[in-house]
């Protein structure tokens, strides 16, 4: 199957695929089940049955675009127009077909030697007249698929492939097209002259030196408003000392996910020249264990200054990006913070992989963020604050703050509570994507689509 590229304007040998609905006057030996193919070959023509038109909605028109690109038994040149209703704009429906036939074609990271038989078979998009409407549409969901397809690819190679040097690398060759974005990449020396002392501490057990990635778009150099999305890039956590069991130490190769999206939704802000000031923020490094690694019962002293005992080096994620969070409300000047991690298991046992959690410290955050991920057809919920989460991670005889709360409850709000504290009150969403970022091995990508909307 090939990526969709262009919506064609004339019928091409093809056997053009109309939709049809149970309202509809329906032909002689149609088969009347939902999604169900009839082909008339003499006519060069196929109906897909839909049921009932009211039925029909973005989601469902979705997934039908993903299986048909998976599992077509023909080619297709897929009838644009028969698919919208009164519930559903032409725009969308070309949307919803992009998005959903460029996630299962795209060429992402695989090293089988021996595969199933490809799916030779291609869909094509016709539409006779292209409004600017649809056009725009075609255009933007183009980029927003190709944005979280570039993230999915980051996730899902293996990190014997893709360690903290050359995920940073990856970016800085691969952003040089955008001549809108400056990028900088922060070494080891200069974290170390920052002071991000709960990056570096992560660190420690590792062969490969950190990263943080910075990277800039100003487009609208007369406003000093700036949305910062900060990302966590562990690039492979084995858990340090506080070992993870091998079962749950496998898939941690996406544990790098959030730096990838940060990234991914600057590279398509590039593209859409949105007026705004976005920065992203890529804390990279992995978590292993050597001779010199953390040690749980060790003092950390953080960028902003609050110190840090470490009860459990399985929590490295809010160690990294609380000095991201940092260098983004000091160094960048953010006005509003978001950060997007796979950051805790308690997050899919509360929402399992349907809905990303979100934290937010306004109102008016979350509603921005809310229609963002409307609009995209990605599911949020709102999760809460409250200081009763941080009562055990403040009660450390040693320093500032605990990095966990032993309790065995709420582990994702209290990972929000932490989070904030290294927010310099500076507004700001907290986004875990631990349950729907990769579901059954497969790099999903959650949210990529979510923070380039918000950014338009």
């Amino acid at each position: 199957m090939e990526l969709i590229k262009t919506i064609e304007t004339k019928k091409t040998e093809k056997i053009l695929l109309k939709a049809i609905f149970k309202e509809d006057k329906l032909p002689k030996n149609l088969v009347e089940n939902n999604n169900a193919i009839t082909e008339y070959l003499n006519d060069n023509l196929a109906y897909i049955y839909l049921g009932s038109k009211k039925d029909l909605n973005y989601d469902s028109l979705y997934q039908l675009a993903k299986s048909l690109a998976e599992e077509v038994a023909r080619s297709y040149q897929i009838d644009l127009i028969t698919f919208a209703t009164e519930n559903l704009k032409l725009e969308e429906v070309v949307d919803a077909f992009t998005k959903g036939i460029n996630f299962v074609a795209a060429k992402i990271y695989n090293r089988k030697t021996f595969t199933k038989k490809e799916n030779n078979n291609q869909l094509s998009l016709y539409l006779e007249n292209i409004s600017k409407d649809v056009e725009n549409s075609f255009k933007k969901a183009l980029i927003l698929i190709d944005a979280q397809n570039w993230a999915r690819n980051l996730g899902v190679t293996p990190p014997n492939e893709l360690n903290s040097e050359q995920l940073a690398d990856i970016v800085v060759n691969d952003f040089k097209q955008y001549s809108n974005l400056t990028v900088k990449v922060l070494n080891k020396k200069q974290i170390t002259e920052l002071g991000m002392g709960l990056l570096l501490s992560v660190n420690r057990g590792s062969m490969y030196e950190p990263r943080v990635v910075v990277i800039e778009y100003n487009g609208d150099p007369s406003s000093k408003e700036k949305t910062v999305y900060v990302g966590k890039g562990i690039t492979f956590d084995s858990g340090g000392y506080s070992l993870k069991p091998p079962k749950f130490m496998l898939g941690m190769k996406y544990d790098m996910s959030g730096s990838a999206i940060v990234a991914s939704a600057l590279k398509a802000i590039a593209q859409l020249k949105p007026k705004k000031n976005i920065s992203g923020i890529m804390c990279i490094t992995d978590n292993r264990i050597n001779g010199d690694a953390s040690l749980p019962d060790s003092v950390w002293t953080s960028m902003s200054g609050k110190t840090v005992e470490i009860n459990n080096t399985d929590a490295e994620g809010r160690l990294v990006l609380a000095d991201g969070l940092y260098y983004g409300a000091n160094k960048l000047k953010a006005t509003r913070l978001v950060d997007i991690a796979t950051l805790t298991g308690a997050m899919v046992i509360a929402l399992g992989d349907t809905y990303t959690g979100v934290w937010a410290t306004s109102d008016k955050a979350y509603e921005d963020i809310s229609k963002a991920a409307s609009k995209q057809h990605e599911l949020i919920w709102r999760m809460p604050w409250d200081d009763d989460y941080e009562v055990f991670m403040k009660g450390s005889i040693v320093a500032d703050l605990k990095n966990t709360d032993y309790s065995g409850f709420a582990g994702s709000c209290s990972a929000a509570m932490f989070l904030k504290e290294f927010t310099n009150n500076v507004e700001y969403l907290h986004l875990d994507i631990a349950g729907t970022n990769d579901i059954d091995e497969k790099p999903m990508f959650a949210m990529v689509k979510t923070l380039i909307e918000m950014a338009l």
